[in-house]
């Protein structure tokens, strides 16, 4: 018996009787159908519906059969048209084979043999539905992570259309607001995902290895290059290759990415050819592009091939109600791993999650609440809170030691400049020393210091 759940037809028949009738069997075999009563009401059904097999008559008034499936299969090649006529004539089954018609079922109809080739063409339709659900699964947990608020569920969408495609995309947004968790389940939605997910952390690669670190290099291509190596675009051969903080790479590496991009190929240190990568783009930043490619930090050319398709995360303290329903998701998570029972949040504790600024994000959040998990009793008070939210030390004026008033949100630009300060005063001027504990690179600190005119 044939098993046509989750099956969407169209069912075009100019005979009411057998219109009903036939629809009627389809339905009981779980089926869902659209009935329509020639070829052109067919093709206003098709504007509007969402349809996986086209199953028609082919003598129809106004548009017969033949005329209904060459339209439809000019503009979904991949829907399979079942014919069904009374009529033996050896024209009309050379035109159907040469339209790609996927079966032909001839009249007085026999409802068992049509269901049956109805199962038979659905496989390709099948696998279809199939990867589509395993795309929206392999998604689905980005709501626990980044929120389910309208702004959110639209980024989901927006990040499950873009997927299933293999173009470079830009993901932009404060650190901490979960760019690198989206990258991982990008890859993990798309069509390469059987292949290798490889992350390059642009700003903890030095300057004079990064292009070694990224295309590879052939033995002797420099002193110490006594092996052949790799790279890891072609690590992520068959893959994703993700970039992080693809704003610090210098205007020369920024070159050659392009280039990568541009045409599929690249060229390792020392090598007399470039090789061919099969390996798909994700770049992630967390500062203004546009405004570093106006400062001259950043290709334009660049910023256009990776950010045509941005998907822009919004900072956590944006997103208003949601903060909760994030610190309440990060606890449960934390108590579950625990084995204890979930605290429950005091009203001056919930006012005082939503009003903190959140400059570390969705990272700090979760740090916060695991950290409230492992001391917290019945209930977790806004004391509990306020003891190990991330707050920099007063001076005696009321100030803070990067000279920003407390209790202010910061912006992103504010916080870099407050950590650079505290970095160098810690490490007594030495800007080697303050990349280092900035967890940066010499180079990167260095064009921050100039960014944000902290240069002597």
């Amino acid at each position: 018996m044939a098993d046509l759940r989750d099956l969407r037809l169209l069912y075009v028949e100019d005979e009411e009787e057998q219109r009903e009738l036939v629809k009627g069997l389809l339905e009981m075999d779980g089926a869902r159908v659209i009935g329509a009563a020639n070829g052109v009401a067919a093709l206003e059904c098709l504007a509007y519906a969402e349809v996986d097999i086209l199953v028609s008559d082919i003598r129809m008034p106004f548009l017969d059969g033949l005329g209904l499936a060459e339209r439809v299969l000019a503009r979904y090649p991949q829907m399979p048209v079942v014919l069904c006529t009374a009529f033996t004539d050896t024209d009309y089954l050379l035109r159907a084979i040469e339209l790609g018609v996927s079966a032909y079922v001839p009249k007085p109809l026999d409802y068992a043999k049509l269901a049956a080739e109805i199962d038979r063409v659905a496989g390709p339709v099948r696998q279809r539905q199939r990867i589509t659900r395993l795309e929206q699964e392999a998604l689905r947990p980005l709501s626990r992570i980044l929120g389910d608020s309208p702004s959110m569920r639209a980024l989901a969408a927006q990040a499950r259309a873009l997927a299933q495609t293999r173009y470079p995309i830009l993901l932009l947004g404060e650190t901490g607001t979960g760019k690198s968790l989206l990258a991982r389940k990008l890859h993990e939605a798309s069509p390469l995902s059987g292949g290798p997910f490889v992350v390059a952390h642009l700003g903890a690669i030095p300057e004079t290895t990064a292009e070694s670190e990224l295309f590879g290099h052939v033995r002797g291509a420099f002193t110490g290059a006594l092996k052949d190596r790799l790279g890891l675009f072609r690590q992520a051969q068959g893959g994703t290759l993700f970039l992080d903080d693809i704003d610090t790479a210098s205007l020369a590496l920024q070159a050659k990415i392009l280039h990568a991009v541009e045409t599929a190929h690249i060229t390792p240190l020392g090598a007399d050819r470039p090789l061919p990568v099969d390996t798909r783009l994700l770049a992630a930043s967390n500062v203004d592009l546009m405004a570093a490619t106006k400062a001259g930090h950043f290709r334009l050319d660049l910023f256009y091939r990776l950010g045509n398709l941005p998907l822009r995360l919004p900072p956590l303290r944006e997103r208003g109600e949601e903060i909760l329903t994030l610190a309440g998701s990060f606890l449960r998570e934390a108590c579950d791993e625990l084995g204890r029972e979930v605290p429950e949040l005091e009203p001056a504790a919930m006012a005082l999650l939503q009003s903190h600024p959140w400059p570390g994000n969705l990272r700090e959040l979760k740090f916060i609440m695991g950290s409230l998990a492992i001391f917290a009793g019945q209930s977790l008070m806004a004391a509990d809170i306020q003891t190990r939210l991330l707050a920099e030390p007063t001076t005696a004026d009321g100030g803070t030691a990067s000279g920003l008033p407390t209790g202010q949100p910061l912006t992103l630009a504010e916080a870099e400049v407050a950590a650079i300060r505290a970095a160098l005063q810690a490490a007594k001027g030495v800007r080697t020393e303050a990349a280092r504990l900035l967890a940066i690179d010499y180079q990167r600190l260095k064009r921050k210091l100039t960014k944000y005119g902290l240069a002597p």
